[in-house]
């Protein structure tokens, strides 16, 4: 009987201590305009949960994926950030993992409500199971303002998902030199663009894809396009990113202008829509040396370059002389048969005249 009540106490013991095991907690925190005002379409706004649980974790919680109809939902960095924090006097271990919502309509957006499990150290060391749901979250984005498309109400687009909200960052290079005195081109030649576009802060899908051409006496190939979240060189914003790798082909020599390439973004300050550009650039292409170059396309004769360069007007006029002089020469030929016949028909007539009749051999 002693036994079974001291049992008793025991377990009513541990089962009030581990009521008195402080639970996990989370936080969800809005950052950017989506805390104090509302975002506009194309605008991204990040998303920072934070799970606290006492003591340490001895299993990390695994972030779910976010799905929100109407928006993207991104984890631009897959490394959570760990730290901890003193909550009611208790030491609390915590990591935090970034979402990046980027509404691509206007309106109201709530953020699911998953449930995530994990492992943390309980006040005696021994494992304990703990989860956390995230709280009620509602995103408020308004439309972009001045963009033109239909549907737009009072000037304002409720639903636009083509502009990144944010200044765009755009450069370009070359695989070889295309100006200065280090720029040898020739026709034949072939010369790599490579435009790459970053969107701080917004997914790369968002990015337009530019507007690429070539002018006339250049031929044009793209590559597809390679697009990255989260990536960010030197002195950039981590973004989505746009690499864009065309070839152009010089078919002729001249001056040629590679276009600019401009893609578009939307300004949440001024309320007006706005462009990035990689400038043109105009380049030299000398003719193609003896033996070099593309064989041309369509007619051959539509262009400067189907004249060789070392065909200049003395040559030409002797390779003229020679070929007069051997069409004659082969028409003689045919004609020359026939004439020497006649000739000689001639020839035998005029004879027989001035020989006279010739005497009998035997008078």
């Amino acid at each position: 009987m002693i036994a079974r009540l001291l049992s008793l106490i025991a377990f009513c013991m541990a089962a009030l201590a581990h009521a008195a095991e402080p639970a996990p907690i989370v936080r969800v925190e809005v950052g950017g305009n989506g805390a104090q005002r509302p975002a506009v379409v194309g605008q991204s706004v990040q998303i920072s949960v934070t799970i606290l649980a006492p003591n340490f974790f001895m299993s990390a919680p695994v972030f779910p994926t976010l799905q929100v109809a109407g928006a993207v939902i991104t984890m631009p960095d897959d490394r959570a950030v760990n730290s901890t924090e003193t909550v009611g006097g208790v030491s609390y271990a915590a990591i935090t993992k970034t979402y990046v919502l980027t509404p691509q309509s206007a309106g109201d957006f709530t953020l699911p409500q998953p449930e995530i499990p994990f492992t943390y150290a309980g006040g005696d060391g021994k494992p304990l199971s703990g989860s956390v749901t995230l709280p009620p979250t509602v995103i408020h984005a308004g439309g972009q303002v001045g963009s033109g498309a239909p549907g737009a109400a009072s000037g304002v687009q409720a639903n636009v998902g083509t502009l990144p909200a944010g200044p765009l960052q755009i450069t370009q290079q070359f695989d070889r030199p295309v100006t200065g005195k280090d720029a040898h081109l020739r026709a034949g030649d072939a010369v790599v663009r490579t435009i790459t576009i970053v969107a701080p802060n917004a997914p790369a899908m968002m990015i337009q894809p530019p507007v690429l051409e070539a002018p006339g006496g250049v031929k044009l190939f793209r590559a597809d396009p390679k697009l990255s979240d989260g990536v960010a060189g030197a002195g950039e914003t981590p973004g989505g990113r746009r690499v864009e790798r065309v070839t152009y082909v010089f078919e002729s020599s001249g001056t040629h202008t590679l276009p600019a390439v401009t893609v578009k973004w939307y300004d949440p300050a001024s309320g007006k829509p706005s462009e990035a550009v990689a400038p043109a650039i105009t380049v030299e292409v000398g003719r193609a040396g003896a033996g070099l170059g593309l064989a041309p396309t369509g007619d051959p004769f539509s262009g400067e370059d189907w004249w060789p360069a070392w065909l200049d007007g003395r040559v030409f006029a002797g390779l003229v002389g020679l070929a007069v002089i051997a069409l004659a020469a082969f028409g003689l030929r045919r004609r020359m048969p026939a004439w020497w016949h006649t000739q000689r028909k001639a020839w035998k007539a005029a004879w027989r005249e001035l020989r006279g009749p010739l005497p009998p051999l035997n008078p």
